[in-house]
């Protein structure tokens, strides 16, 4: 496994710049107008969006997920998304969202902020009537954790108490969406417990808050090394702005269209939290179609199948993640041995012929044919020499 391999080194991956016209939203990509932006506004709850995108939007069409539908739609796996909570009133989440638990106390299946809806749409949204984009896994389970505050804030022991709930709540795969810059003792102990339990931890990296321009701070968990950090990749290719020090293993599309909290509208999303619920829907998949793997494996899987970065000037570890080939590829295991070599010339054993009495048979029709034709260019000859000269 890269693991932090790729510590300070440059790439996300170049080869995306020039695929230009796939990667580009298709033109008229919102015929009954643009989807605005995910509201932020302080003190009231997010509502529908008037505009509903029914077009695949870009980040789909590169991940395809529905290449990788035939064998796997993730059923069976939950993902918990520890963030602002999710709403199971959201038309494309209906019967996909579990009660949750607020680390407040009570239930997380509702969502004022939005955002952990948007991200949750991003992982599982089912098929609607209205043909608008599905998430990544449409048959995986949502677990909502609420970790924010009435002031939609959060704090390294709300962040390390989520992860907990998630753990003992029998979560597949935790996508913590916003981290915390203290890598305190208990958060730690949070991620240990989780990895422990054999959950895949899925982490979006600190991409802004750098303070008078510069690189955003490392982030919590996903500073951690046991945690799969994720960054942003927009559509020229370009990462999001990270630390150089922040050890980001794996890069995804930053940006996409989040269901809201009710009604069928959407909102554009963008950044590395986008990116880690990309992730964390394809480490769904990959889960559920290879319910054997450890998260461990899962996690190499992730990293060893990506694209090779290459061309960024970023620094981001591993390369951008190719959803097919994490779950269809035919990679070894990590830790299986090696597969044997012969130590001398390898001998390609010649194919077995025809048996005689298939030879036989062979030579009769041949024979026969060949009689055939002679009679057939006698005859011919003898109708020539009849007719006058």
């Amino acid at each position: 496994m890269t693991g932090r391999a790729g510590r300070g080194r440059a790439g996300v991956v170049g080869m995306l710049v020039g695929l230009g016209v796939l990667l580009a939203p298709p033109a008229g990509s919102a015929a009954a107008g643009e989807p605005p932006p995910l509201p932020t506004t302080a003190g009231r709850c997010v509502g529908p969006s008037p505009v509903t995108v029914r077009e695949t939007p870009w980040a789909l069409r590169l991940l395809a997920p529905q290449t990788s539908w035939p064998l796997t739609r993730g059923a069976g796996v939950v993902v918990a998304v520890v963030d602002t909570g999710v709403s199971a009133a959201a038309p494309a989440l209906a019967g996909a969202v579990r009660p949750g638990v607020d680390v407040s106390g009570g239930r997380a299946d509702s969502d004022c902020v939005g955002r952990g809806t948007a991200l949750a749409g991003i992982v599982a949204a089912r098929p609607t009537g209205d043909g608008g984009p599905g998430g990544i896994a449409p048959d995986a389970e949502i677990l909502p954790v609420r970790i924010t505050d009435a002031n939609r804030r959060t704090s390294p022991a709300r962040l390390a108490a989520g992860i907990r709930l998630a753990t003992t709540a029998g979560a597949d795969v935790i996508l913590v969406a916003a981290g915390v810059t203290s890598a305190t003792p208990d958060l730690a102990d949070a991620v240990r417990a989780a990895v422990a339990r054999d959950i895949l931890v899925v982490a979006a990296v600190t991409d802004r808050g750098g303070e008078n321009g510069g690189d955003p701070p490392v982030g919590y968990p996903a500073g951690f090394p046991t945690v799969l950090a994720v960054n942003a990749v927009g559509v020229d290719g370009a990462a999001g702005p990270v630390a150089a020090d922040a050890g980001t293993d794996l890069a995804a599309p930053g940006a996409g269209l989040g269901i809201a909290p009710s009604g069928s509208g959407h909102y554009r999303v963008g950044g590395a939290p986008v990116a880690a619920a990309y992730v964390a829907g394809v480490a769904a998949l990959v889960r559920a179609y290879h319910p054997g793997l450890s998260q461990a494996e899962v996690r190499a899987r992730l990293e060893h199948t990506a694209i090779p970065g290459g061309g960024s000037s970023r620094a981001v570890g591993g390369g951008t993640l190719d959803a097919y080939a994490a779950v269809a590829a035919l990679a070894p295991r990590q830790g299986d041995p090696p597969v044997p070599v012969p130590a001398g010339p390898v001998v390609v054993p010649a194919a077995p012929g025809p048996s005689r009495a298939a030879r036989v048979a062979g030579l009769t029709v041949l024979g026969a044919l060949v009689v055939a034709l002679l009679v057939a260019a006698a005859s011919l000859t003898r109708r020539g020499s009849r007719r006058p000269g």
